[in-house]
């Protein structure tokens, strides 16, 4: 731990302890609830729910709303002044979650488990958010990054299927590309974003390539990162948007449901959208697994519930019962953004595959919900290698959007970002210690 992280754990520490020593009316406030699952929709199934644990429980509830990328930032602000969310929902950065545990910040949920029914539990996604014996989160749903396809589009460019390699991917899109009609064949996102991150560093495992080594030594000078680099960045500059260069989350979906872009990796929130925004694409949307290289491989995405250790600790422990609990309850959260997240209960599923939007979407939510096996952490690699917990720096520190960057804006060769990103990424490990 350097200085800086260590007058940060102390303030943090203080902070907390002073917590500790709140006023009985300091207790009973509001529990915080912090989430960046803000889409409109989403905030009023949240308040709806909070309602009715205040009518259950007599317990009020205000929820705090966000941006993916400001989540962080925000929490470790709240850290640092002593005055941390009671829960945090939805975050899916086991990194940094188990950083807080580390730090003895978190609540250990394993009761909980057990009480709800831990073998309707997706043991995987249990095992995600471990810590040390400890169970640092309660995961409710994972999330599966995919390729949204317009397939009229396919169809008018003469392209009979929808791309499985990459090789395939950027001969369609290269077909696509009508930007003189506003349209573009791709959505690489090359923003300073946590979505650039996590969509480059797929498509760099797809290629053979790791962050990290077993021994979780930096390892990204490699030729299979050279190679993922150079074909993201190509179907940046030649297919994607001109303001893909400022893409995160938020952009990247409404390329494609605008209408602007033919193509776009994203999760299944994009079917929320076009039943909103723009339902005349439905019928002339699929998705298939993201462009594989040597192998698939894609960022594997889970939601889940921190319960912080704060004097309201017991409530916000009675607020994750409330909802993981009940499989109706549950399911309420899953409601506003139907295949997106995927129960990671099993008595939950039955529910989602009833809904009406995946009996009438089956080319479009079968990729999203069918299980898998190539979806990775980044903070585990591999089966081979053990939990990263250097990771979560980083992606904190936009090691792999800045490369991107580096080439696509600053014009820099992808031997040279590639090498400037290892070197950056070494000295930033130095002084990080388990």
């Amino acid at each position: 731990m350097d200085r800086r992280q260590f007058l940060q754990s102390s303030a943090a520490a203080a902070g907390l302890l002073a917590w500790g020593t709140e006023t009985v009316s300091a207790q009973q406030a509001a529990l915080r609830f912090s989430t960046p699952e803000a889409d409109p929709q989403q905030i009023k199934t949240w308040e709806a729910i909070f309602a009715d644990f205040k009518t259950a429980k007599g317990i009020e509830t205000k929820g705090e709303y966000g941006l993916w990328d400001d989540l962080v930032k925000k929490i470790s602000s709240d850290l640092v002044a002593g005055t941390p969310p009671d829960i945090i929902a939805g975050g899916s950065k086991p990194g940094f979650v188990q950083d807080l545990a580390k730090r003895g910040l978190t609540v250990d949920l394993r009761e909980l488990v057990d009480e709800i029914g831990r073998s309707d539990f997706d043991p995987a996604a249990l095992a995600q958010w471990q810590y040390k014996g400890q169970q640092v989160a309660i995961p409710y749903g994972r999330q599966t990054c995919v390729l949204w396809c317009r397939t009229d589009l396919f169809a008018e460019a003469g392209i009979s299927k929808l791309p499985v390699t990459w090789d395939d991917y950027m001969a369609a899109a290269e077909k696509l590309h009508k930007p003189e009609k506003g349209i573009y064949g791709a959505v690489f996102p090359a923003g300073r974003t946590w979505n650039t991150h996590i969509q480059f560093i797929g498509h760099m495992w797809s290629a053979g390539g790791f962050f990290f080594n077993e021994k979780l030594e930096v390892v990204l000078d490699s030729p299979e990162t050279v190679r993922a680099a150079k074909y993201y960045t190509e179907m940046v500059k030649r297919f994607s948007p001109p303001d893909a260069t400022t893409y995160g989350f938020r952009e990247a979906a409404a390329a494609y449901t605008t209408g602007k872009a033919a193509t776009t990796f994203y999760f299944g929130r994009v079917l929320t959208h076009l039943y909103q925004q723009n339902p005349a694409l439905l019928k002339v949307s699929e998705t298939v697994h993201i462009p594989r290289d040597k192998q698939n491989r894609v960022w594997d995405g889970q939601d889940e519930f921190v319960v912080m250790k704060t004097p309201k600790s017991s409530r916000s422990i009675d607020l994750v019962r409330f909802i993981m609990s009940d499989p109706n309850q549950l399911y309420r959260v899953f409601g506003p953004v139907i295949s997106h997240v995927v129960p990671t209960r099993k008595s939950v599923v039955p529910k989602l595959q009833e809904h009406e939007w995946v009996r009438d979407n089956p080319k479009i939510v079968n990729t999203l919900i069918q299980p898998h096996d190539y979806a990775v952490s980044d903070v585990l690699e591999s089966s081979k290698h053990p939990f990263n917990y250097k990771m979560d720096a980083m992606i904190s520190k936009n090691v792999l959007p800045d490369m991107i960057q580096r080439i696509v804006v600053g014009g820099d060769s992808v031997e040279k970002a590639v090498s400037a990103a290892h070197k950056t990424a070494v000295e930033i490990a130095k002084d990080i210690k388990s």
